[in-house]
């Protein structure tokens, strides 16, 4: 008799101890993850020919602005994609005409220029090229609407819109860059990648595509 309340405890022992072991497995498998913020640059170049038409500090502030507009044009590409339009025309077999253009439609909002520097001066000739270097952070929140499921991109365009300074709305560039977010907790089932496609993604979720509505939306700031 005495043997078989043994066992039986022994038995039940046994059975608590592997409910404990799996009860600390589900409770590892569902950390929660907190991805930092993304960060993406870009740089522009700029010059300005010599003419008698301009002054000096003239063609270096006109260099500047060139250098400062080739590198949020630059930026707009990583974020929003290049629009590509061509006509070719072909006679006797033979491409008698050949032409493309491209188009970048984007609005940036908290771009902050990391530096702009003349990397070419040439006193005597009066032409100065300038290279600037602008940045913009994503947060973690940006990805989770852009790698959601349909419910969470109908969740994302329902937040509301923060307010746009009258500043903002008459220049395609805004030159105040607007608090961002902190890192936000994330749901566990984002899983980092084992390998990135840029050196600057941190360990991010690969990102197949952008939805247009939400990039026309600044998710990323407040």
């Amino acid at each position: 008799m005495n043997y078989h309340i043994l066992k039986l405890l022994l038995i039940g022992g046994f059975l608590i101890a592997l409910s404990g072991c799996a009860h600390y497995q589900f409770q590892s498998n569902n950390y929660e993850v907190q991805l930092p913020i993304k960060k993406l640059t870009a740089t522009g170049y700029g010059t300005a020919e010599k003419s008698d038409k301009f002054s000096r500090s003239q063609i270096k502030l006109m260099s500047i602005r060139s250098s400062k507009l080739d590198a949020y044009r630059s930026l707009s590409e990583q974020v929003y994609g290049v629009r590509l339009t061509g006509v070719t025309t072909v006679q006797n077999m033979i491409v008698t005409h050949d032409s493309y253009k491209s188009f970048v439609d984007a609005y940036l909002r908290g771009a902050k220029i990391l530096r702009s520097v003349a990397i070419n001066t040439d006193k005597y000739a009066g032409d100065d090229t300038f290279e600037t270097v602008v940045e913009i952070e994503l947060t973690p929140h940006f990805y989770e609407c852009m790698n959601g499921s349909p419910a969470m991109v109908n969740a994302c365009l329902q937040q509301p819109m923060p307010a746009m300074p009258e500043s903002e709305l008459s220049t395609p560039f805004s030159s105040v860059s607007p608090k961002i977010k902190p890192a936000e907790t994330l749901v566990a089932s984002v899983n980092p990648p084992a390998h990135c496609n840029s050196m600057d993604c941190y360990d991010y979720p690969v990102t197949s595509g952008f939805n247009r509505p939400l990039l026309d939306r600044p998710l990323f700031v407040e």
